[in-house]
């Protein structure tokens, strides 16, 4: 107890400090004071006093009593994103209780499962696969990939307790670092990566196109590659060997019988919504909407009742923290905070007499270090991109190897936090892993692709002729 005053007194005198300290010059006092309440509950996130839904609520009214008018911050619930990761869980949740997940689970470890490390790579790469047209993690990792490994889990940890928890670990932390890597190797990884083109061309003069994006990213294909074992090591699931759940898995798919019917409309409505999410910059129909078209289909076909999500705590715990999260950020978008900060640090960064790996070393920390206090990929791209264009066309830089070094590491970087992406927060809810281990993975993962980039990238950039 006496632990949690002390985490609530840090809290405390953080938000107090941006009351105590003058108002900054350019920036009005409440945008000044929200900001403080924010570091105070961006810190909350880290030393966790609360639950993240008692958290969220309690920083909320506080925010809403003392800042900022309540609606103000419930806008973040109206947030389109919060509502395709949320509807992609329910997704999962109909995947699951028809029993296709379970079934697929059964068959990957009886077919493919010599390992548990062996499955890793082989849900990775449906991940890299499916990240070539589907363009939102939350859609993709949540709604596609991760309940496969939900089949995995189930499948490979029958009557084991403390043995499912430990490989519930492993294969939801490989999940989203799997697919915050993947959505950095291909231009339609992740959508906010179409801004970054486009700042490209204007503000830098070049053109990045589909093929040239993917080329330039050969080290972080190598990275990719490596990260499966990397999380196996730092984050061990309870079997290593898979001979005897192999065996386990045969019996029980066996067991199962033919496909029920409720697995077969769960399985044209898994193909519908992958179809739609792949071919939406073709049709230009809304990811989240695809979402509702295949959660409605669900409901509708008897795969899932209302009552099935109704009792998931999961979904309405993330639906509480997570909107709330977002109107933070949203407000602080509103009032001017970002804008204001990202000119402050204009103003700080040297423009001459630096060598062209210095700049790029600046851009690389200038694409990590402020994702800290971003809950959306898409703010941060939308706050922070045109900054780090602006510097770079102030300064001698090759302009190919700036770009790929800013456009990879923003995504890679939401590795760094379970909250730098909304597909997060989702995977979190499960239950499986603690902050210390994700948060210590995705730093060693950034930090390894940073390495890659601004040493083999270099070197590859040169010989492929994009130093220029």
């Amino acid at each position: 107890m006496n632990l949690r005053f002390a985490k609530i007194a840090a809290l405390f005198s953080v938000a107090c400090l941006f009351f105590v300290l003058p108002v900054p010059a350019g920036l009005s006092a409440t945008a000044w004071h929200l900001f403080g309440v924010f570091a105070a509950l961006i810190l909350g996130l880290i030393l966790q006093p609360y639950p993240e839904p008692t958290l969220l609520l309690v920083v909320t009214t506080l925010a809403s009593i003392f800042v900022l008018p309540i609606k103000e911050i419930l806008a973040g619930y109206t947030d389109g994103m919060l509502w395709l990761t949320l509807v992609a869980m329910m997704i999962g949740t109909g995947l699951k209780k028809s029993g296709l997940t379970l079934r697929l689970g059964l068959l990957l470890i009886s077919r493919f499962g010599k390992t548990t490390l062996r499955i890793g790579y082989i849900l990775s790469f449906i991940d890299l696969l499916l990240a070539t047209s589907t363009p939102a993690s939350p859609a993709r990792t949540g709604g596609l990939v991760y309940p496969l490994a939900e089949g995995v889990i189930d499948a490979g940890s029958s009557g084991n307790g403390a043995g499912r928890q430990r490989t519930g670990a492993y294969f939801t932390l490989l999940a989203y670092m799997a697919s915050m890597l993947t959505g950095a190797l291909f231009m339609t990884g992740m959508g906010p990566n179409l801004i970054n083109v486009k700042l490209a061309q204007d503000v830098l003069g070049i053109s990045i196109s589909w093929p040239l994006w993917t080329l330039a990213a050969l080290p972080g294909f190598i990275g990719f590659l490596l990260t499966p074992y990397i999380i196996y090591k730092l984050c061990p699931p309870d079997t290593t060997a898979m001979t005897e759940v192999r065996a386990r898995a045969t019996r029980e798919l066996a067991g199962m019988g033919g496909v029920s019917t409720s697995e077969l409309i769960a399985a044209g409505v898994f193909a519908t919504i992958l179809i739609l999410w792949s071919t939406s910059t073709v049709t230009g129909i809304d990811n989240t909407l695809v979402a509702f078209i295949g959660i409605t289909l669900m409901l509708v076909l008897g795969v899932l009742e209302w009552n099935d999500l109704a009792e998931s705590k999961e979904m309405w715990s993330f639906l509480i923290w997570f909107g709330a999260i977002l109107g933070f950020s949203a407000a602080l978008t509103k009032l001017g905070f970002f804008s204001w900060f990202a000119g402050i640090i204009k103003l700080l960064l040297p423009t001459t007499g630096l060598n062209p790996y210095s700049i790029l070393l600046l851009v690389a920390a200038l694409a990590i270090v402020p994702h800290y206090f971003f809950v959306s990929y898409t703010g941060y791209v939308v706050a922070f991109s045109p900054l780090i264009f602006s510097f770079v066309a102030a300064t001698d830089i090759p302009r190919y190897p700036a770009f790929f070094v800013l456009a990879y590491l923003m995504i890679i970087s939401c590795t760094l936090t379970h909250y730098g992406n909304a597909l997060g927060p989702l995977l979190m809810e499960k239950g499986y892993n603690d902050k210390k281990t994700w948060w210590g993975v995705g730093t060693l993962l950034t930090v390894l692709h940073a390495v890659l980039y601004l040493t083999v990238g270099v070197a590859y950039w040169k010989l492929i002729g994009l130093w220029y």
